[in-house]
């Protein structure tokens, strides 16, 4: 009796082609943002269809033993607007080329404990924040065919990263608070796990930026509350108030501007308060927030193919997601 054929991989085309693996995802799922020349693209489908190359068969997952699940952990704190907006739209693109995206596991999971709960789902890929993982935990996963996305720098080597520059974010909002005469600066950080290590990244960027154009920088912990807004503005109209603060993202920042508005301190006359995110938010308030602008430096279906294709086996470096814009409005 013959032994039954094996069915054609991405690899099997990718070599029959004389392609990488990353080309013929990008290819037979015909994104048109890869900038992959339309005979590339011809000639890596051609080869598919002679080989009975079916990428997005239910038989393709069964025989990898694998879904095409893309898995993004649950977190203790709730995702942001931004986060949120963006794995919408990421699991729309998914879809269209034959993947799901799950929101799955223990949000206080971390290392090979969340690797274990995240693997025993079989997805193609993990997308994770760098402070869930672990290299033993990155090693078990990829040793059984899922791959490894970071959302944020990671340390620990991955499949592809999706790069967000917050350290910018904080850079960007300190160049502006210096081109409107601030130098004594407050920066918001976050007590909330998860929000805390973000606020960090945004520190070191706003303080780099701020002492060297002579300014001086004091580091505010804050919880996202009312009454915190106020105890910390309470402070500073006893004491020594801040001519320039960055409150972390635009909630924070919303917050304070309540708190300086109860305490009576002008802003913009007194100080100046930058957010970040530009959230419906800052029309909302009163005055209206001056905020930092993630504007989308990448196609979300290119996000989406690069995701797909290090499920295939790619390993595509880095992608930047956003750059920093300034949206200038009344309250600095």
């Amino acid at each position: 009796m013959s032994t039954p054929r094996r069915p054609p991989t991405g690899a099997d085309v990718a070599r029959a082609a004389g392609v990488s693996r990353a080309t013929v995802s990008y290819a037979m799922n015909d994104v048109q943002d890869a900038r992959i020349p339309e005979e590339t693209r011809r000639r890596v489908r051609e080869v598919a269809a002679d080989l009975g190359y079916e990428p997005r068969s239910d038989a393709r997952s069964l025989r990898r033993g694998r879904t095409d699940l893309v898995i993004v952990p649950t977190y203790v704190v709730p995702f942001g607007q931004l986060i949120q907006r963006f794995l919408d739209g990421l699991a729309r693109e998914l879809h269209g080329l034959g993947h799901t995206l799950v929101i799955h596991g223990n949000p206080a999971a971390h290392g090979i404990e969340a690797a274990k709960a995240w693997g025993a789902l079989n997805p193609t890929v993990v997308l994770v924040l760098p402070e869930r993982m672990s290299a033993e935990g990155v090693e078990y996963l990829t040793a059984r065919g899922t791959a490894v996305v970071a959302l944020g720098h990671s340390a620990v080597p991955v499949a592809l990263t999706l790069g967000i520059d917050h350290a910018a974010a904080g850079g960007c909002a300190a160049e502006h608070l210096i081109a409107g005469g601030r130098r004594d600066f407050a920066v918001v950080v976050p007590r909330e796990p998860g929000l805390a290590e973000i606020g960090r990244e945004r520190l070191a960027g706003f303080r780099a930026c701020a002492e060297a154009a002579g300014g001086s920088v004091r580091v505010v912990e804050m919880a996202e509350s009312a009454a915190e807004a106020a105890r910390i503005v309470g402070e500073w109209r006893a004491g020594d108030c801040p001519d320039g603060v960055y409150g972390y993202n635009d909630e924070y920042a919303a917050l304070l501007l309540g708190a300086f508005a109860d305490a009576g301190l002008d802003v913009p006359g007194r100080l100046a308060v930058v957010g970040t995110d530009d959230l419906t938010l800052c029309e909302m308030v009163r005055p209206r927030l001056t905020s930092v602008a993630f504007e989308e430096v990448i196609p979300m279906r290119a996000v989406a193919a690069a995701i797909v294709a290090a499920g295939e086996g790619a390993v595509a470096g880095e992608l930047t997601l956003w750059r920093m814009a300034m949206r200038v409005r009344e309250s600095g």
